[in-house]
């Protein structure tokens, strides 16, 4: 399986980086929204600081978003969603291969094709805009290792936000949807910490948080090394949780499915 595995995300890859213009423009995007962000938040902190962020910590927080959002965007939610739509789900109960894995495979392959972009642009980021270093040569490793778990949490998200069309036969709504969630409790629009405290604990209770607030502020120092670890070891049990639901709801969705009129 792990050969089929690696054939369907190789597959993902080259289908993603054969659309350049289209790659690349979502990390324009990714790139004018970090601007914008840089160009309000110097505004509004100036020579003070807002929720325990000054304007170099700031400036490091909105590149960690935009690497972490460039990342978690680029899976192909459309191209897992299709495959409900337009019945081809049927075919595939047909293959002696799992569904689930399939499409992780395909999407974390599609999502490897925009790291060097993604890494490319947090580099000129970091050069042109000198952001707060990291607390310590610990905090940036465990910040590293926290950004791998953003491939299996958005492949989990996704998938289960797919599993939707089932029900709904549309997908664009429920895209807008998560993606206004992600987009709104990972803390990339505003700073977890600068929200009311019922908000914060509703945000820490979702595995959102960890796109953006989680390697953030491990890289940050705001949680010792106690602390992210177990962030991390949040990410890694949500992570596994998405796979299990993502698992049963597809075992009640699929006896929906008609085949042929079956």
């Amino acid at each position: 399986m792990a050969s089929v595995d690696l054939a369907l995300a190789t597959i993902a890859f080259k289908r993603k980086i054969a659309y350049k213009t289209t790659w690349l423009f979502s990390v324009l995007f990714g790139g004018w929204s970090m601007l914008a962000g840089l160009a309000v938040w110097n505004h509004l902190i100036g020579d003070g600081e807002i929720g325990g962020y000054d304007w170099d910590s700031m400036k490091a927080y909105l590149i960690i978003g935009f690497l972490t959002s460039t990342l978690a965007w680029a899976g192909s939610d459309w191209d897992m969603a299709n495959r409900i739509l337009d019945g081809l789900v049927s075919i595939d109960l047909t293959k002696p291969v799992d569904f689930q894995r399939a499409r992780a495979a395909e999407y974390i392959g599609g999502m490897t094709a925009s790291v060097p972009a993604a890494i490319l642009g947090t580099l000129i980021a970091v050069l042109v805009f000198r952001p707060a270093g990291p607390a310590s040569p610990l905090a940036a490793a465990l910040t590293a290792f926290s950004l791998l778990f953003i491939f299996p949490l958005a492949f989990g998200i996704s998938y289960l936000a797919t599993l939707c069309c089932f029900v709904t036969q549309r997908f664009l709504g429920i895209q807008w949807a998560k993606d206004s969630m992600v987009a709104f409790f990972s803390g990339l629009m505003v700073p977890i910490a600068l929200m009311p405290v019922w908000l914060q604990g509703i945000a820490w209770a979702m595995p959102f948080v960890h796109f953006t607030t989680t390697p953030a502020s491990i890289y940050l120092g705001r949680v010792d090394t106690a602390g992210a670890l177990g962030l991390i070891a949040a990410e890694a049990a949500w992570a596994a949780g998405l796979w299990i639901i993502g698992r049963l709801i597809w075992r009640q969705l699929v006896k929906k499915v008609t085949i042929h009129g079956g």
